[in-house]
């Protein structure tokens, strides 16, 4: 299982957090349920800041990868900023856009940190943020008409598509109106 969490950010804004704890089992799960508690009780507003504190949280423990994205739903502005194998693209107008996440284990080595951002564009603006446990090697145009469907429809089908066999694995997709 993979921990998703999201919270409100003030008016007109959403924070988004993916996380894979480092390995299997109750370890594992356990770094996914102490970034999940510290993320919802941080105030921090910036992706950077928010994974700052999540480094800080997860001392001593597994470790995870971790993705946080804000957005701005006036602006349609996604702000994005990873450590670890946490995939993030921003889909819009049939193509996909990465957003970089930096190697590295929150908890254990944090590497400097760098926030990238993209506009959702086009109404079928969306962002998808998956682990390792899916191969990036899916577009948007392998699933024609997907992404006017809602998240979980997109998030269910891109599991059932790229997801690795061998592995676990969790997908967020989140949609601006």
């Amino acid at each position: 299982a993979r921990p998703v969490a999201a919270a409100d950010d003030g008016p007109g804004s959403v924070l988004v957090m993916m996380c894979d704890g480092l390995g299997h089992g109750p370890l594992a799960s356990r770094a996914g349920e102490l970034a999940v508690e510290a993320f919802l009780g941080s105030t921090a507003g910036e992706p950077d800041e928010v994974l700052r504190l999540l480094h800080a949280a997860l001392r001593g423990g597994r470790g995870a990868a971790v993705g946080i994205a804000r957005l701005d739903l006036a602006t349609r502005r996604v702000r994005f900023c990873g450590a670890g194998n946490i995939s993030a693209y921003v889909i819009g107008e049939g193509r996909r856009r990465s957003l970089g996440s930096a190697p590295g284990i929150v908890g254990h080595q944090l590497p400097r940190l760098r926030v990238f951002e993209e506009v959702m564009a086009g109404v079928d603006g969306t962002l998808v943020l998956h682990s390792d446990g899916l191969t990036s090697r899916w577009e948007p145009n392998d699933f024609p008409g997907l992404f006017a469907l809602a998240p979980l429809t997109v998030a269910g089908q891109i599991f059932n598509q790229a997801a690795v066999r061998r592995d676990d694995g969790g997908v967020v997709v989140v949609r601006v109106p």
